[in-house]
């Protein structure tokens, strides 16, 4: 039973960080939305009420299949990533159906899409995607994107007001809720001990062909899963199929990666980013893979392979490439100097971009949750 004496809060996740439950029944009910980055933004969002008590905090989500009788909340949070995107159809209409029942405060954090290196076109699913964002004008005061092509897309190509729309990053780097500082970066060595992460479904033979190489190359690195397929390949053997299965990259039981257990997978945020300080250096095609690296305080490079991931990186000025830059002739010593001198401009505007964060959560809840 809810504590009176504090808000009702609805959030839109499959998993509370305190609760216990097991590593199987996460993936057999894909608790993680099928990707285990949601949790570093939806965990990190539930910090704006971390005095309030757990019983007070009830979930939701596209994959659970508890129905709620009730839907009086004081507020309701709902972090997203991607949710502009093809094949979206069913979380669409879930969130849709559940906005059109509630009455209570939305905070809509950090939402993205799937959209090309350059422009936009037209989704088959359009018309709910505009029925979405058009009851979250009526329910929100602002709505906050992950970043400036988010914001083009929703103003300019779909028309909607841009006072209603504010860039305002991922709350993942906010996961902590401290000050953030880097460690010192030490001269590359062939030691060094690499955190590699990749997209399976987004696959392409440039970036492929780099990752296999630091793999062959630096036996101290080691494959950081996220996808909820890597998890039942792990757990179960069950290979990865159809355009998910690729020969260069650890997707199936026979990868030596897979073989030599040469890989992570976490289900924890927190433990995640603990573990993230043994490494020294953390690349690949996953934002999320590598915020948890960056908040563990070392150097990162994301290998952007869209605008989901470029957009972010550009919005929190973490250092990134683009896939397509990639040659045969390029090496992860280069991009970890790279990244070493252009991760300066992340700490430079951090407090910039928590200060826009801080008032946009003012700006929509009414509350301040500056440190």
């Amino acid at each position: 039973m809810a504590n009176q004496n504090y808000p009702k809060i609805l959030v839109y996740t499959g998993l509370f960080p305190w609760e216990d439950i097991s590593k199987s029944k996460i993936l057999s009910n894909d608790l993680i939305g099928g990707n285990t980055g949601n949790l570093l933004f939806s965990w990190s969002t539930l910090n704006l009420f971390k005095e309030v008590p757990h019983e007070n905090f009830t979930k939701t989500y596209i994959t659970l299949k508890n129905h709620l009788n009730d839907y009086e909340f004081d507020y309701f949070l709902l972090p997203l990533a991607n949710t502009f995107r093809e094949n979206n159809d069913e979380e669409l209409i879930f969130l849709i159906n559940l906005l059109k029942k509630l009455s209570c405060k939305v905070l809509l954090n950090g939402i993205g899409g799937q959209f090309g290196k350059v422009g936009f076109h037209n989704f088959s699913n359009e018309k709910l995607i505009r029925e979405f964002i058009e009851l979250l004008i009526e329910k929100t005061v602002s709505i906050g994107v992950r970043d400036a092509r988010t914001k083009e897309y929703i103003t300019g190509f779909l028309g909607y007001s841009e006072a209603k729309v504010v860039v305002i990053g991922c709350p993942s780097v906010r996961i902590l809720n401290k000050k953030l500082k880097a460690k010192e970066y030490l001269p590359f060595n062939a030691d060094f001990k690499l955190a590699v992460n990749y997209t399976p479904g987004s696959y392409d033979r440039k970036w492929g062909c780099f990752i296999d190489g630091i793999f062959k190359n630096y036996t101290n690195s080691y494959a950081v899963l996220q996808d909820l397929d890597e998890g039942k390949l792990i757990s179960y053997g069950k290979n990865l199929l159809g355009l998910k299965r690729h020969d260069l990259i650890p997707t199936f039981t026979e990868h030596p990666i897979i073989k030599n257990n040469r890989y992570k997978l976490f289900f924890n945020p927190i433990d995640w980013i603990d573990e993230m300080n043994e490494f020294q250096f953390s690349i690949g095609t996953r934002i999320h893979g590598n915020i948890a690296a960056i908040l563990a305080g070392i150097p990162a490079l994301v290998i952007a392979i869209d605008s989901r991931t470029a957009g972010l990186a550009q919005t929190h000025h973490i250092p990134y490439i683009w896939f397509d830059e990639l040659t045969d002739k390029t090496r992860i010593e280069e991009l970890y100097y790279r990244s070493c001198i252009e991760m300066t401009n992340f700490y430079a505007h951090l407090d910039e971009i928590n200060e826009r964060y801080f008032g946009f959560i003012k700006e929509n809840l009414g509350l301040n949750v500056r440190d």
